[in-house]
């Protein structure tokens, strides 16, 4: 469990340092190569995004889009 909020605020922490706006569109390539460069596993940002997912602060449209929803 602490895997997954590290990563969820390792995610939420590149959104921040992103300035990514709700609603507005980003690649998931943008997303994951500075994660995994900060040694987190693709397998914990997967799961990460899941629950952010769940919890309604982003939506995964598809397309290898990310969209935040809401600022958590």
């Amino acid at each position: 469990m602490t895997d997954r909020i590290d990563t969820k605020s390792a995610v939420m922490a590149l959104f921040k340092e992103r300035g990514l706006e709700p609603g507005v569109p980003i690649s998931l390539y943008d997303i994951g190569p500075p994660l995994v460069a900060q040694g987190i596993s693709q397998d914990s940002i997967v799961n990460a995004l899941d629950a952010l997912k769940d919890e309604g602060v982003i939506d995964l449209p598809g397309n290898n889009r990310l969209v935040l929803m809401r600022a958590n």
